[in-house]
């Protein structure tokens, strides 16, 4: 039997190749809620054979693609979003960022940071954004915008109208994701609990219910988030946090931490095999891909030796 998993999703917009995922997850899986999943991992019961299927950000593919067939398929996900982002009708950084010239990007970069230009020529932009704090990110941003003239773009996630559907529907968990996706573990200490604390409260006054679960943003173990994080979040009235550690579950995981893998779909078709394939493979597909190239924490490390961090 295969292992239990948590599958992380974001931006879904082939509706043809999400069902067929969606088949194949309810063919090789007993899918589960998750407060299912909690009460297996508090009682610390066999996870074997299960899965959770997770969303983050809140993108408005979620309830124009993904919702329509949760329904069709009856399938329980969670879904993490930030009240900030939903309330304001705005985006992300990273959306904002989205098709941005690299050059005029690094150039604003390296002009902010006081750094020589060619230093930051290995890295792409975003890998380098993910070693700033929040505050220094929407600078650069705001710059790039002003610099171009090319303004903010339209709003690319749900509304509190949706969100609230979503939440009423009985098949998706609302979760907290943070206000501004920072990378938590570059924020001092009171960014890094407020980030957390009014995700959570807020989201609660949005639904009207306690909101119980969280993903953190980018959410690698060690370097988007550490003790100090699963601490703020225990203090705000979480009780299960997930991450993206590229790992399976297990009963000794921390409900704080629970791994998700992300799905690679890059060459898929909504008729091809590897589909299945792919998600029997799990964390070894992922440990496949990754041969012979610097993991994300050795690309962080050497940007933050040239920029100071």
């Amino acid at each position: 039997m295969a292992k239990g998993l948590v599958l992380a999703f974001h931006k879904e917009d082939d509706e043809g190749l999400f069902e067929q995922i969606l088949l194949a997850l309810k063919a090789g899986y007993g899918l589960v809620s998750a407060a299912e999943l909690e009460q297996l991992l508090l009682q610390k019961k066999n996870t074997s054979g299960i899965c959770h299927v997770t969303f983050d950000d809140g993108h408005r593919s979620f309830y124009e693609t993904v919702f329509p067939l949760l329904k069709k398929h009856q399938v329980p996900v969670s879904l993490f979003v930030s009240p900030e982002i939903i309330s304001s009708e705005t985006n992300f950084w990273f959306q904002e960022m989205e098709g941005y010239d690299e050059s005029v990007l690094k150039n604003i970069l390296a002009d902010e940071l006081n750094i020589v230009l060619h230093t930051l020529d290995p890295y792409a932009a975003m890998d380098i954004f993910k070693c700033l704090p929040i505050a220094h990110i929407t600078r650069i941003i705001e710059i790039y915008q002003r610099q171009t003239g090319c303004g903010k773009k339209q709003p690319q996630n749900m509304n509190r109208v949706q969100l609230k559907e979503l939440d009423a529907s009985g098949l998706v968990n609302i979760g907290a994701h943070s206000m501004q996706h920072p990378v938590l573990q570059n924020e001092r200490d009171e960014s890094s609990f407020t980030e957390i604390n009014r995700s959570v409260t807020e989201l609660g006054k949005l639904l009207g219910r306690p909101v119980r679960y969280f993903a953190y943003p980018n959410g690698r173990p060690g370097i988007d988030f550490a003790g100090r994080e699963m601490n703020y979040l225990a203090q705000s009235g979480i009780s299960m946090a997930f991450s993206t550690e590229l790992d399976t579950l297990s009963a000794n995981k921390n409900l704080l931490a629970v791994p998700r893998m992300g799905f690679a779909r890059m060459g898929l078709s909504p008729s091809n095999p590897l589909i299945k394939f792919r998600l029997n493979l799990g964390k070894q597909w992922i440990d496949i891909r990754s041969i012979g190239k610097p993991s994300e924490r050795e690309i962080r490390n050497r940007i933050k030796k040239i920029i100071g961090g």
